[in-house]
């Protein structure tokens, strides 16, 4: 495999429209993000890292519109502006400044990877504390208190592209921005249900994913849903009942993902567009070993299975069939499973 056009640094931030921004915005301050900048029609998010803003709401149809990346350097710009169909470097007219530069990818998804964009003061994060597990006890006293209230969204983590045809693009990826496979859970006639993908950062441990690559039963394309950082367990099942109180629609969780390792808590938005926080995941390198796992032997640690809303993106014949020949293969192996205990 040839070496990547550049190697970005972290996935930076999402571009999300909604019809009406008030209650997108609600949502979001429930969820856990934070208003860091308004300008105009836009709204600009962030969670309690330094990070610049990393979620940025305006006002159209409901959806993801585009996803940034963070160059490296002033250099690895100028390279991804030279690539076929990338627009010029350009000053991005913003609350964090820096420059961008914007291509298309083969699903017709806006990609900006941006440079120089200013950090943000931190601020206050979940309450923390050890745990008294595993024999070790080094909590003395009460637990420090957990708050009513939102997670504390640290950061964005990852988020899922869907498409026909997720192993292309994934190479188109890895091509220009030097994403790697880190696992792969494959559909029965062997193509990509999922492929997951980290940043490569050399010997430096990153999350487990960055990006997954995902088979859309419907065969369109979208993201299919953004995940973000919160500070730990306690944090996420706080923010899981107060979203739980505010009537939000619940999508899937709690529960603890096979591949990645996180513990996963789904949302969907006014709008339908789904949020996931997640706590405690996987790290690899470039010395970790993906593994391949066939769908229909797939099962997370623990949690209940997913609702149909974050199975199926959109419904038609085609979305039908495919999820049939997946619960026709599920069963089999559920089948072969019990089979092969009884022996």
């Amino acid at each position: 495999m040839s070496e990547p056009i550049i190697k970005v640094k972290r996935l930076a931030y999402v571009r999300v429209s909604s019809p009406d921004l008030a209650k997108a915005e609600a949502f979001l301050r429930d969820f856990g993000l934070q208003v860091a900048a308004r300008s105009g029609e836009a709204i600009y998010l962030r969670g309690t890292d330094p990070d610049p803003h990393c979620y940025v709401l305006t006002r159209g149809t409901s959806g993801v519109t585009a996803i940034g990346f963070e160059a490296d350097s002033a250099a690895d710009l100028e390279k991804i502006a030279k690539i076929e169909g990338a627009s010029p470097i350009e000053k991005l007219d913003e609350p964090a400044g820096g420059q961008v530069v914007r291509l298309r990818d083969p699903q017709d998804m806006q990609v900006e990877v941006v440079h120089g964009q200013a950090a943000l003061e931190p601020i206050q994060a979940a309450p923390s504390h050890a745990f008294n597990m595993d024999g070790r006890r080094p909590r003395e006293g009460a637990l420090p208190g957990v708050r009513w209230g939102p997670a504390h969204v640290r950061r964005i983590g990852h988020l899922v592209l869907e498409s026909g045809d997720p192993a292309s693009v994934f190479e188109w990826y890895q091509e220009r921005f030097g994403l790697r496979k880190a696992d792969e859970v494959l559909l029965p006639d062997g193509r990509t249900q999922m492929r997951f993908a980290s940043l490569d950062r050399g010997q430096e441990f990153v999350d487990h994913h960055v990006v997954g690559f995902q088979y859309a039963l419907d065969e369109g394309a979208r993201v299919q849903h953004v995940a973000f950082e919160v500070g730990n367990f306690d944090d996420l099942m706080a923010g899981h009942h107060y979203l739980k109180a505010k009537r939000r629609k619940a999508v899937w969780g709690v529960g603890r993902h096979r591949y990645g390792g996180q513990i996963y808590d789904y949302w969907a938005n006014p709008f339908g567009v789904i949020h996931e926080h997640w706590t405690d995941t996987d790290l690899v390198n470039e010395d970790s070993v993906p593994v391949d796992c066939d769908f229909a032997d797939l099962e997370e640690y623990w949690g209940p299975q997913p609702s149909l809303s974050f199975v199926v993106s959109r419904w038609n014949w085609t979305a039908v069939r495919n999820l049939a020949g997946l619960l026709v293969a599920r069963l089999r192996a559920s089948r072969r499973s019990r089979s092969g205990a009884g022996r």
